[in-house]
């Protein structure tokens, strides 16, 4: 779990900081670090459409009719979201209620399987739906209880 979550990230951003000094651009970001700032820190604020570019949703999900309807209710639930709500989705998948380098593009892996629970790992990035919800409106539901109530426990 160490090396899917801290080492196999490091690895690459090490590689990047020595090609920096090949043409220059270390001493300048480390000169001035204001001016690169927006290349390597997310600046935007919270949207509907940026939480969406988080999620990664299984390959092998895809090819379940069951798996795809269930994404795409998840996906007409993030664009519904007002920005506290999305605060509160990103809060119960990530432990982070704020854009942070947790929440890069396709980050968050979104899988179903055939039980009764939702749930989410705030570690692993991790968001598993029931993938038999019999309509929008319960999976609405469901989703809005629990990242709205806080006694719910995620790992």
């Amino acid at each position: 779990m160490l090396h899917d979550i801290l080492v196999k990230r490091k690895s690459i951003l090490d590689q990047l900081r020595k090609g920096l000094p090949t043409l220059g651009v270390l001493a300048e970001i480390e000169y001035n670090p204001s001016l690169f700032e927006e290349f390597f820190v997310h600046q935007g604020g919270l949207s509907n459409d940026f939480v969406l570019n988080c999620l990664h949703f299984q390959d092998s999900c895809k090819q379940n009719v069951l798996d795809d309807r269930v994404y795409q209710m998840l996906q007409t639930f993030v664009k519904n979201l007002s920005v506290e709500e999305l605060k509160s989705f990103l809060k119960f998948v990530t432990g982070r209620s704020e854009v942070s380098m947790s929440t890069l593009p396709h980050c968050i892996s979104v899988s179903c399987y055939s039980c009764d629970s939702i749930f989410a790992s705030k570690c692993l990035l991790e968001l598993k739906l029931p993938n038999h919800f019999p309509n929008y409106t319960s999976f609405d539901s469901a989703m809005r209880t629990v990242i709205e109530d806080s006694s719910f426990t995620t790992a």
